[in-house]
């Protein structure tokens, strides 16, 4: 038997009109609901709904509808956001606290701070916080050791959100304006590693011996700083893995990995890839400066 259903309603009570926006929700089910979709379905417009509940946000509020069926977007306050910025200096030290680090750390949109709660100066002044200098030039040195620092802490290349996020020092202004965007900046970031390989062999720097009479020639000490090229080689050829015990950051967030000398340079190992390898920080400690047989 066919069934004649309104296209409007016709009661448009407050309790009428919430009813009409659950049966919707129970009508589309897990799809989500958004504005456009709505209208498509409703027998209210979403126009409606704004103008009575104040916004079509509170509207999904008071007919119960949940977040994840009808996102809404993070609200922030002023004590929330100085809050965050006590906490990211604490945590981290070493790192200014940015907007767009703040941001990603409380989950919100690009620009929210400014819109719903003023200026990222005045949110620094009450935290207590020094602004950082505006406009910093980062060289590409820079730039590109903290690629190499975001990817060893993934395990895996870092995408453009992790660069508002510790432990990247460097945030996204700095490659959009020098390479013109991130996909560009990770381009040059292994071109550069290409072309620089893994450098020439090191002299090895020996165990001490007794000084005799007439010692003769000394070798040069070299330096125990292995290069970022050599390092990333080194990194990728392990896969980004622990070759002792197997654990890496892309499966097990938290782990460190260290580039570790297998014949250990205090013993007179160099700095070569054969005499490299990739340890995590709990099997490197554990290995000390320990010869291996």
């Amino acid at each position: 038997m066919q069934k004649f259903v309104l296209s409007k309603l016709t009661d448009y009570s407050d309790e009428s009109v919430l009813e009409e926006v659950r049966r919707v929700a129970r009508e589309l089910g897990c799809e989500r609901i958004t504005r456009e979709r709505f209208d498509q379905v409703a027998r209210v417009s979403s126009t409606t709904l704004s103008r009575k509940f104040g916004s079509w946000f509170e509207a999904m509020d008071r007919a119960g509808i949940s977040h994840a069926q009808a996102p809404r977007p993070n609200i922030v306050d002023g004590p929330t956001v100085v809050s965050a910025i006590r906490q990211f200096v604490e945590n981290n030290p070493d790192s200014p606290p940015t907007r767009d680090a703040i941001e990603g750390m409380l989950g919100l949109h690009r620009g929210a701070i400014n819109h719903h709660v003023g200026r990222w100066k005045d949110c620094l002044s009450e935290a207590d916080v020094e602004q950082s200098p505006l406009g910093r030039r980062y060289t590409d040195t820079e730039c590109f050791e903290n690629i190499f620092a975001l990817w060893t802490h993934y395990g895996r290349q870092p995408n453009f959100a992790e660069l508002t996020r510790p432990p990247s020092k460097v945030g996204p202004k700095a490659y959009i304006r020098r390479w013109g965007g991130w996909r560009a900046a990770l381009a040059s970031f292994v071109d550069r590693m290409e072309s620089q390989g893994t450098g020439s062999p090191e002299i090895s720097l020996p165990i001490p011996e007794p000084q005799s009479a007439n010692p003769g020639p000394q070798l040069t000490p070299v330096s125990r700083s292995i290069s970022l090229s050599t390092r990333y080689h080194v990194l990728v050829r392990d896969r980004f893995t622990c070759q002792i015990c197997g654990r890496s950051p892309a499966t097990q967030p938290g782990v460190a990995l260290h580039v570790d000398h297998i014949h250990p340079w205090s013993r007179g190992g160099d700095n070569s890839s054969g005499n490299l390898r990739v340890l995590c920080f709990d099997c490197n400690l554990g290995k000390g400066d320990k010869l291996e047989i």
